[in-house]
Parts: structure tokens; sequence; C-alpha cells
């Protein structure tokens, strides 16, 4: 087999989130570095920049040369929210940028992140509206939060900008509100949506796959964007309006992704223990990984709000659960590396054996 064609073979069912392992891993750094820990956040920031590029090749050829597949993809409601994780990925890395003293690969990608999501939203309505005939119980999953995740992410990167340009900083901050607004709008239609899934339908174990735990991540990222607006010095009068407002709703909302977490384990307690599914390696792990991340920068950033220092003293325990998710979610993809390649070499030596 060519290069070419082993290329091929690997974008050929290219998993429409994998996207996610670039969140995990920009959010992780972006954690590592809040909480002081500056060479192991280089690392990771390290990994992710260049596997995002590796990413958006990949899924490029993908277009180019599978573009009934492409469109198989975009026009199935199980499948398509996974491409908001393009988004959140351009964004978070985005948002690791700022925190580096960068500043006009930022401004690119937040202008990449919002052109991204608002022909990924409309697109998705359009077809939902017009040509979706899934009933709600087959079509909805947690993949569908990302959307969440993405508007969300947009707002967080909005923020961290405002201080790189101060001239902006009223209109970003404007914005950043917006999409922070919106984001929770979204997320409150769509986990009514899965609630009634979960309640209302059988649920098999194969059912509830790593994208449920976006469930706790979208509320982390918005904890997240929220926090950051509200820590920030400069506000107009505007917005000073919304503070208390933001300040409240913001901490609310952690409180439901900390809810959560308790019953995601749970889940996975139920999938793999009792119902003893195999665990193996798979691209949607990285949905786990992200929210474990994303929580612990929520939670250290919230932290430093006046009144809410308190909650700090969990961050190193969720720092050890993001970090340890992480390793194990790198481990499972080079180690499935190895098995796949196994059988080829297993089959090279057959070969030179009969010869």
């Amino acid at each position: 087999m060519t290069v070419v064609e082993k290329i091929k073979s690997s974008v050929k069912e290219l998993y429409t989130g994998y996207f996610a392992a670039v969140m995990a891993t920009g959010i992780v750094s972006i954690a590592l570095r809040l909480t002081g820990h500056m060479l192991f956040s280089t690392v990771t920031f390290d990994i992710a920049t260049p596997l995002y590029a590796v990413l958006v090749v990949a899924y490029l050829l993908r277009v180019v040369w599978f573009p009934k597949l492409v469109w198989r993809d975009l026009t199935d409601a199980t499948k398509v929210f996974g491409y908001f994780t393009f988004v959140a990925a351009t964004d978070v890395l985005g948002t690791d940028f700022v925190l580096r003293g960068h500043v006009l690969t930022p401004l690119w990608l937040g202008v990449i992140g919002v052109a991204s999501w608002s022909l990924l939203m409309y697109f998705i309505l359009v077809f939902l509206v017009f040509y979706n005939t899934d009933p709600i119980h087959h079509a909805i999953n947690g993949g569908w939060l990302v959307t969440t995740v993405g508007v969300e992410s947009l707002a967080a990167l909005g923020s961290a900008m405002a201080d790189t340009f101060p001239t902006h900083s009223a209109g970003l901050l404007l914005a950043s509100t917006a999409f922070w607004g919106l984001g929770i709008i979204i997320y409150l239609i769509f986990i009514a949506l899965i609630m009634y899934r979960f309640f209302f339908h059988s649920i098999k174990a194969v059912d509830l796959s790593p994208p449920y735990w976006i469930n706790m991540g979208a509320m982390a990222i918005t904890t997240l964007a929220g926090s950051r607006l509200i820590l920030y010095p400069h506000w107009s009068s505007f917005l000073l309006l919304t503070k208390p407002f933001i300040e409240g709703f913001t901490f609310m909302l952690w409180v439901w992704g900390s809810w959560w977490i308790p019953l995601l384990v749970l889940i996975g307690v139920w999938k793999f223990i009792v119902f003893r599914e195999p665990i193996r390696y798979e691209a949607a792990l990285w949905s786990i990984v992200f929210p474990l991340g994303m929580y612990t920068a929520a939670t250290d950033t919230m932290s430093q709000i006046k009144g809410l220092h308190v909650v700090h003293a969990i961050v190193p325990w969720c720092l050890d659960a993001a970090v340890l998710a992480w390793v194990l979610a790198a481990a499972g993809y080079c180690a499935s590396l190895l098995l796949r390649r196994q059988p080829q070499i297993l089959d090279r030596k057959t070969k030179a054996q009969v010869r």
C-alpha cells in the first residue's frame, strides 16, 4: 500500500468530532498554565498546535477525496454536530495563544472561529428544520451540546483578547457577553431534549457514548467565559448593569456542571462494569478529557471572584484528573496505532516465511 493510499484509508471514515483532541490538549495546556505548571503547559501546547494543523489538512483531504461521505455526515443528525469541535478547538487554541502574548494569531483564529460557527450553525438549523426525518430519540446525543461549547469558546476568546486590543475592548466584551448568553439559551434547549431522551426512552449501554460528558463540559466553558467577563476591570456602563446577573448565573451554571460529574461517573460504572462493555480507544474519548480540563480552568478562574475563593481548594484534584485522563487517552491512541500496525508486520513475516 502506497503512502497516498494509507492516507486515504485514514481519512475516509474520519470521525467528525476529532478536533476534540485539540480541544482537550489545548484546555489542559491552559489549565496547567493557570495553575503555574509552565513546562508541562508548553509541552501540551506544542502538541496541540501541530495536531490542529494536521487535522485541518486531513479534513480538507477528506472533502476532496470523499465528498459524498462528507455530505453523508453533514446530513446525519447524530454526526454533524461533531464538526463544532473545529470551532471550539480553534478558539481554545486562540485563547492559549493570547495567554502566551501573541496578537495576530489569536485574531485570525477568532475570525475563523466566528465564520465557521456561523456557517455550521445555520446549515444545521436549515437541515434540521427542512430535511431531518430522524425521531428525537434516535438523533439526539451529548454531541449536540458542542454547539454551546463552540459559541462559549467565542465568548472566552473575545474576553481574553480585550486586553490585547484595548481600543476595541468595549466591542469585544459586548460581543463576548452576547455569545455567552446565546450559548446558555442553546444549552437550555438541547439539555431539555437530552434529559427527555434519558427519562422517557430506553437506554442501552452503547447509547451512552463519551460525548455525553459535554453535558458538563458545556457548563464548564460557560463558567469560564462568564468568570472572565466578571473579572475584566474596565466595563462599559451597559455591561456594568449586567455584571450582577452574569456573576450569579455563572456560579449557578458551575453548580449545575458540578452536579453532572457524579452522574456521569455512575453512567460510566453502569456502562463498563455492570454491562461489561469493553474499554477500548475511540476518538470520542477526547470528549471526556476536554470537560475535565475545562472544569479545572473554569473553577480556577471563578475562584478569583470575590467571595468564591474557597472553591480553589478542589482545583489541584481537578487538574490531576484532567492530566491523567489526557495521558490515558494519548496512551490509548498510541496503543491503537501499534495494534493497527501489528497485523501488517505479521502479514509481512508470513509472506517472508512462505518465500
